[in-house]
């Protein structure tokens, strides 16, 4: 009987609980993969959570396109196994059916050949690709030394946590601890694949990361394209979305956080108990009139790459081309850094015996490109493109142009430094925390954990944890 007493206590402690937080109200400024991550958590803690969110879909740089059997990314294209916390997420809401293998072939360019690894058995065709000379596959024992040293400092969520490795961009560690062939054909084609960025512009951490989170992991895609990942997170969780929504001001005062924004419905004002914001750092500045200086000047000081992709509806895929994506080194094309192969990327992704090709300018050309129009666009990109595929444009059946100004962080020398001073500068009983894409190497898994992050700091300041 006393046990049965004591038990019956301890679940009217937990109704009583669930009760209280339910009363917690919570908004989320955002509706990108870092604001649905922030959602979930603090939905399954038991706030009454409402994301807000200016554009009228969900995902944010997450999106897909479908058309006459035709399945595009937008936006991001791939999903290593080592984005742990997207696909924890994933299996935790049921969804890990819609997961699809992904392709394990990548190609590198080199002058007029292209030299193919498998991901899957990288280490010996590491071994024995003619990409780069005996003497660099002796260097690269020193990059691998090297990556191991760092590999446990890379934290999504705490870039700051490398910051000891931030002492020079990756073409300076090339020219200290490898060689002239390894800089273009590992190092920088990995960061231009990756980031759309050149060695010189990037923290060498920036690599690390992709070596050892990304190059020879395995690879997957979505049913339907990488957009279904945050519509379906969103829609299994039941999260409350408002659509076309532009929050104007967030100020914290009297055990309250005050949300001004505009919407559907007019212009509202709501007192909440707590706030996620997780929108890009340079946005974020905007609506926190009351944040402290420190944290707002790191914030101005995070600037985003830029990309324009065109993806190409193919009648036929390239001939005799098995990757599913082939990286371009500044010496074959400076301003094209990958042509994605999507017919060999995941499966379902064009008509029976028809092709596709997604090409993506570096951010410096996308600079340029951005005001022009599509046509001016789609020829100046396809001309480049010809340089690795010849005749890539006499297949093209119809074309989609897509246009981001703002795409991942780019990760100059000093940022992870910057970013772990940031980090500790944080006030930890502010109502108001932040997630977005600036808190480690710019990639989708960060944002997300972000988010997750974001909304376990919001709960335990609310002594809710």
């Amino acid at each position: 009987m006393a046990k049965v007493t004591a038990w019956a206590r301890m679940s009217d402690l937990h109704v009583a609980t669930v009760i209280s937080t339910m009363s917690r109200k919570v908004i989320v400024v955002g509706a990108g993969v870092s604001g649905i991550a922030a959602g979930v958590e603090l939905q399954q803690r038991g706030f009454d959570v409402t994301l807000l969110e200016k554009n009228d879909y969900v995902g944010g740089r997450v999106q897909s396109i479908s058309r006459d059997g035709f399945v595009m990314e937008k936006g991001a294209s791939i999903l290593p196994s080592n984005y742990r916390n997207i696909l924890d997420c994933l299996q935790a809401q049921g969804l890990s059916g819609l997961l699809q293998p992904g392709g394990s072939k990548v190609g590198f360019a080199r002058g007029n050949e292209i030299h193919n690894l498998d991901s899957a058995r990288l280490g010996l065709d590491a071994l024995t690709t003619k990409l780069i000379s005996f003497p660099s596959k002796l260097k690269m024992l020193n990059l691998i030394v090297d990556n191991f040293r760092a590999k446990s400092s890379l934290s999504y969520e705490n870039g700051g946590l490398a910051a000891r490795f931030d002492t020079e961009s990756a073409a300076e560690y090339c020219r200290r601890r490898l060689n002239p062939e390894l800089l273009e054909y590992i190092v920088e084609a990995t960061l231009r694949g990756m980031l759309g960025t050149p060695a010189e512009d990037n923290s060498i951490v920036d690599f690390y990361f992709a070596f050892n989170n990304v190059i020879g992991s395995k690879l997957y895609s979505m049913q339907g394209g990488m957009g279904t990942m945050p519509n379906a997170i969103a829609k299994t969780a039941g999260l409350k979305i408002e659509l076309n929504t532009l929050v104007n001001e967030v100020v914290e005062g009297n055990g309250r956080v005050s949300v001004s924004y505009s919407g559907p419905q007019g212009e509202r004002n709501e007192d909440v108990d707590g706030v996620v914001m997780t929108l890009p750092a340079n946005h974020v500045t905007k609506i926190l009139p009351g944040f402290p200086q420190h944290s707002i000047d790191f914030l101005k000081t995070v600037d985003y790459t830029r990309v324009i992709s065109v993806n190409l509806a193919l009648s036929a895929p390239p001939p005799n081309q098995p990757s599913f994506v082939i990286q371009i080194p500044r010496s074959v094309q400076p301003d094209l850094f990958a042509i994605v192969l999507d017919h060999n990327k995941a499966p379902g992704r064009t008509p029976p015996g028809k092709g596709m090709a997604s090409l993506y300018t570096m951010s410096a050309w996308a600079e340029k490109l951005l005001p022009l129009d599509d046509d001016t666009v789609l020829r100046k990109t396809l001309a480049a493109a010809e340089r690795v595929l010849p005749h890539l444009g006499d297949k093209i059946e119809f074309v989609n142009i897509n246009r981001w100004n703002e795409v991942i962080v780019y990760g100059r020398k000093g940022l992870y430094q910057a970013t772990a001073k940031f980090i500790a500068g944080l006030d930890p009983n502010s109502r108001i925390k932040l997630g977005g894409d600036y808190f480690s190497c710019g990639n989708m898994n960060t944002s997300f954990a972000a988010g997750e992050r974001a909304a376990r700091e919001l709960a335990q300041t609310l002594g809710m944890s």
